[in-house]
């Protein structure tokens, strides 16, 4: 809901800024990606569904599917790696970059303590028949363009790695300089380290290991973390965390590289408002952003991540299995975000800044007729205020009346269908300055159109 009268309550705390003046370049829809979240069925969900969200990255390799993979013998390997050729394939037909998770070929999810883990007692032997054998495939199966090898997934995680931070630092250098020893995978980029927990000069899984690549010339084509914490967590916020990094590698004397966000948002944050904050973090730092995915079972390769749903599904069968086999998919008011982030938010990109209290952010685009902006909080309800800045860079006098637009998204849960957003009307606003200042009532997320004409 929009307020044409601004209340004493505005201060720096509450109010995110556009500035129209800055142009940014154009949308690369750097969050429009989710890990699994795809059938193994090819053609399974309808084209439309990938398409409008802009659908750019996956992340895949086979997990919680009954084949466990490389520890398991011939036939576990087999089953994910069948998995991840689907997936590719998938991924590829729409053009976006797909990121190899070899931990889940390895079968991390059918491993523990007990089990053999890469490197044990010094021997690596069967690791690198692993890797050979991953190679091997990859080339095969035609699966090196648009390839991306994230060496292993949160080590820092005992249920992904129950071996020392060293063994791990070792099986990273490992399979960096194997694979850059092995010219067919040439066309692979490789991502790392992966880690769940932040960048930060306290955290020694990320210390450790940013010097021991400095040493042995094994810097990755992506920095790739994740960031799936707490919303009052403020290392859990690329704010802060794309400057921890930036001042990490200055220490170590390392490159910049391209950030990939490869996990973002808890489950919790997976609504409109949610969704809207992270694109709206990830369009700022110019940052490659992939969806966590909560789901378990069959739904873990199905719903783009809780972006789709089918009737009935969040009633089915505890095993996931009655919702994962038929049925017509529908989008839910998550989706509706992405779908209006990708198709109408085009041209380019404008300034933004976040509110002083990091709860409200904001995205914006200006294209030949309309200024759009994105905006979305963290789990909040409040009022908050959108300021405009420099309405002359889009051809408006620096004062008069503006038109302007709002649309938000409603939200029915993860299984419940939404169609399209909903249309809230147009508010008139009188301006002066050059600037125009208008209050949110934001319950979930709101977007709003700003015409650039007098009314």
């Amino acid at each position: 809901m929009l307020s044409a009268t601004l209340d004493r309550r505005q201060n720096a705390d509450n109010t995110a800024t556009v500035d129209l003046a800055v142009k940014r370049g154009s949308p690369q829809d750097y969050a429009s990606g989710f890990i699994y979240g795809i059938p193994d069925t090819p053609d399974h969900i309808p084209d439309h569904f990938y398409e409008n969200m802009g659908f750019n990255y996956a992340r895949v390799g086979g997990a919680q599917i009954p084949a466990g993979g490389w520890i398991t013998g011939p036939d576990g390997y087999a089953g994910r790696i069948n998995s991840t050729k689907s997936n590719y394939d998938t991924a590829r037909k729409y053009g976006a970059t797909v990121i190899l998770l070899p931990h889940d070929l390895w079968g991390t999810d059918h491993a523990n303590d007990s089990t053999v883990w890469p490197g044990d007692d010094g021997d690596w032997s069967d690791y690198d028949d692993f890797l050979d054998q991953v190679m091997d495939d990859l080339v095969r199966y035609d699966m090196l363009e648009g390839m991306v090898f994230d060496i292993w997934n949160e080590p820092d995680i005992s249920f992904f790695w129950v071996r020392s931070q060293q063994q791990w630092v070792d099986l990273y250098i490992r399979t960096h300089k194997r694979l850059r020893a092995n010219p067919a995978m040439d066309p692979v980029l490789i991502s790392g380290p992966s880690l769940a927990y932040r960048p930060f000069a306290n955290n020694t899984w990320w210390t450790d290991w940013l010097d021991a690549i400095a040493g042995n010339d094994t810097i990755p084509e992506q920095y790739s973390y994740h960031l799936e914490g707490e919303t009052d967590d403020p290392t859990n916020d690329l704010q802060n965390t794309n400057a921890s990094l930036a001042a990490l590698l200055q220490e170590y004397d390392l490159p910049d590289r391209q950030i990939n966000i490869n996990e973002y948002a808890n489950f919790d944050e997976e609504i409109p408002a949610g969704a809207a904050f992270w694109i709206l973090r990830l369009e700022r730092y110019d940052a490659i952003g992939l969806r966590g995915n909560w789901l378990s079972g069959c739904q873990l390769h199905d719903f783009f991540g809780s972006l789709l749903a089918k009737p009935g599904a969040k009633n089915g069968a505890e095993d996931g299995s009655a919702e994962c086999s038929a049925g017509r998919y529908y989008p839910n008011g998550e989706y509706q975000v992405y779908q209006y982030y990708t198709l109408n938010m085009t041209s380019h990109r404008v300034g933004t800044t976040r509110s002083g209290d990091r709860i409200l952010d904001v995205y914006s685009t200006v294209d030949k007729h309309t200024v759009r902006t994105l905006a979305g909080v963290r789990l909040q309800e409040c009022t908050w205020y959108i300021t405009i800045d420099n309405l002359h860079s889009v051809g408006l006098p620096k004062s008069g009346n503006l038109a302007i637009q709002t649309w938000g998204f409603i939200d029915r849960g993860n299984w419940g269908e939404v169609d399209a957003p909903t249309d809230r009307g147009i508010a008139h606003h009188q301006y002066t300055g050059n600037s125009v200042t208008f209050a949110v009532w934001n319950q979930r997320v709101l977007t709003f159109g700003l015409y650039p004409r007098l009314v």
